[in-house]
């Protein structure tokens, strides 16, 4: 039976601890979602969740407990949205209750900003082709309102089964994306062809962390001018509690990682706190600036001959050798300079001062993703995993790199590689960069590079744009991290 005088008299209890702002303790057998104690779970639960986020209320630390429903250590909004879902029949089971039984399950929440109203989620396996149902997929039912005030649909997914998602109205639909245990929901975003983006959706969780500005020495910098580091820490980290430590993603091209240029970034924050809405810890981010100074020097490495502009090469050859040609571009590029002040500079200072684990990541896209291959390779001893999007590995010829490969050992520790290029047919850049983007896992193979540590993925629809390379990192870090 639903509660029925105690209810009322417990809601006319938190109308009173409001205006007194007075403490709510809940002592009571541990039975999850059930916050007030009282045996059930039911809307009021999710009410004081709530209130307690919003500081309304206290609840004790056994009430808190009951409370986090979504296995996390801290309440947040989260349960409160479970404890709803619970009570709505959309679930059965708390995230909590089942992590140790269905580790690769996770709810996947899609915001409907736009009103579209029928909802469908198509979910399958980009590699083998597997749908979980025929398209359109599953119907998304019973919405809740969430803290945006948009209708809220959620469903439950195996993600080492179905790693790509379209979500439709029968209509309209969006471009597919990747679903692993970082993601944790999505929005409509804008028109894209004949379909739609999407956009990270984080729960109504705005609390995505804090940043820190270092600014180092560069060499080759003019005096007092220095190169720019963001260090991007998770919410919750604390740097008195060195028992508790993080891994670290390196970027090159830091301003765009999650707004510190407008517009259009990679949204690190919002993957990071969907990390954490699904029971990680986080990780830190820290973004190398190429503000300052010579991107495009400081982005290309020197490894031979590149391929030269015939028409400029021309007009250069009226006054210079083809060898003194070749000698000026050899000075002027500054990728081998960048990738050591990256391990020597910047890793060492992060590990002296930040609660962090050994390992590390490294991505970077268009020209960063020149570099970020060439760190990998070059640097392969220091780090776990890289994420290479949109290389511009054209700047070489596939001979040249062949002979570059070919120098070097991967039978010892490698990291893993993962490349990402869109293809979309209307960005004639992406067109540009496709094809070395989806045979450089071919050119490390025919090195010996290990397969098992080599992934690639595309998408027709995505564009040279950083938003689309943040859709994609929640995969790369799912897939570096082994999670």
């Amino acid at each position: 039976m639903r509660k029925s005088l105690l209810s009322v008299l417990l809601c006319t209890a938190i109308v009173f601890c409001t205006v007194f702002g007075m403490a709510i303790s809940t002592a009571a057998a541990e039975l999850y979602g059930d916050v007030d104690g009282n045996g059930e779970v039911e809307i009021i639960d999710a009410t004081l969740v709530q209130r307690h986020l919003a500081q309304i209320v206290t609840l004790d630390k056994a009430a808190q407990k009951r409370g986090a429903v979504s296995g996390n250590t801290e309440l947040s909004v989260i349960d409160a949205t479970l404890i709803q879902r619970y009570v709505a029949m959309m679930i059965s089971i708390f995230p909590v209750e089942s992590n140790a039984g269905a580790a690769d399950t996770i709810t996947i929440h899609f915001t409907d900003n736009k009103k579209w109203n029928n909802f469908y989620a198509y979910f399958f396996n980009k590699t083998t082709g597997e749908e979980w149902m025929e398209w359109p997929g599953a119907e998304l039912t019973d919405p809740i309102v969430n803290a945006d005030g948009y209708n809220e649909y959620s469903i439950d997914v195996d993600v080492s089964r179905y790693d790509r998602v379209i979500f439709s109205s029968g209509k309209r639909k969006t471009i597919e994306a990747p679903v692993t245990k970082a993601s944790y929901g999505f929005m409509i975003a804008d028109k894209n062809n004949d379909r739609y983006d999407v956009d990270v959706y984080t729960g109504g969780q705005y609390n995505a962390g804090k940043i820190r500005t270092v600014k180092m020495d560069y060499p080759g910098y003019p005096e007092g001018e220095k190169k720019t580091v963001w260090i991007y820490l998770p919410d919750g980290y604390d740097p008195d509690d060195t028992s508790k430590q993080y891994s670290v993603l390196y970027m090159d091209d830091g301003q765009v990682m999650l707004g510190t240029l407008p517009n259009d970034d990679w949204r690190c924050d919002k993957t990071v706190r969907s990390m954490m809405n699904n029971g990680s810890d986080g990780i830190i981010i820290v973004g190398i600036s190429s503000l300052e100074g010579n991107r495009n020097s400081e982005m290309c490495p020197y490894i031979g001959e590149p391929v030269w502009d015939e028409e400029l090469l021309s007009q250069y050859l009226e006054t210079m050798t083809k060898e003194e040609i070749l000698e000026a571009y050899r000075e002027d590029c500054g990728g081998e300079e960048f990738a050591d002040f990256t391990v020597n500079t910047v890793i060492p200072y992060v590990e002296a001062n930040y609660n962090v684990n050994s390992v590390r990541g490294f991505t970077g896209s268009s020209g960063g993703g020149l570099m970020a291959f060439y760190i990998d390779i070059e640097y392969a001893e220091v780090f776990d995993y890289v994420g290479v999007m949109s290389p511009s590995l054209n700047v070489y010829d596939a001979s040249v790199w062949d002979e570059y490969l070919s120098t070097k050992d991967f039978s010892g520790k490698v990291p893993r590689m993962y490349f990402f290029c869109g293809n979309n047919p209307k960005d004639a850049i992406e067109q540009q960069l496709y094809p070395y983007s989806v045979e450089a896992e071919n050119w490390l193979l025919a090195h010996d590079y290990p397969s098992d540590s080599l992934m690639t993925t595309t998408n027709d629809y995505t564009k040279h744009l950083h938003k689309y390379w943040g859709l994609y990192l929640p995969e790369l870090l799912c897939w570096g991290l082994e999670l």
